[in-house]
């Protein structure tokens, strides 16, 4: 081991100098590595917030494509109650036009028999009473 810091002995300085390099040089690494993963952190933070909004943006548009899902079904609920109630009016309306119809009929009929003179039996019997 004497042979190796004889051997060394001339080339100290040099060797503290390389040594202190060597110090220097791993703690502007560290600092350096260190800056770098509190960067790293922040950009993670910064991200994560991000995606916290994402994702309570991405729930409400769900919930507002379920609102006009529901919407939709309401309508075309609402389209098929009004094809009904059109069916029902239009059915009603026949039914009311075959009405008026006949009534029309026995109008005609009663207007005949009022515009005929009364017999005279029943002019009679009416005189009587």
């Amino acid at each position: 081991m004497n042979w190796l810091i004889n051997a060394l002995t001339p080339y100290r300085s040099q060797l503290f100098a390389l040594v202190g390099v060597l110090a220097v040089c791993g703690v502007g690494a560290t600092s350096v590595a260190w800056l770098y993963i509190r960067l790293q952190g922040e950009r993670i933070t910064a991200q994560a917030s991000r995606i916290d909004g994402l994702l309570k943006a991405n729930g409400q548009w769900a919930a507002h494509a379920r609102d006009v899902e529901r919407l939709r079904a309401l309508e075309q609920d609402n389209v098929l109650l009004l094809q009904d109630k059109l069916a029902l009016i239009q059915r009603q309306n026949a039914a009311a036009a075959l009405q008026l119809e006949q009534l029309e009929a026995t109008n005609a009929e009663v207007k005949d028999y009022l515009a005929r003179p009364i017999p005279a039996d029943l002019r009679r019997l009416l005189g009587r009473q």
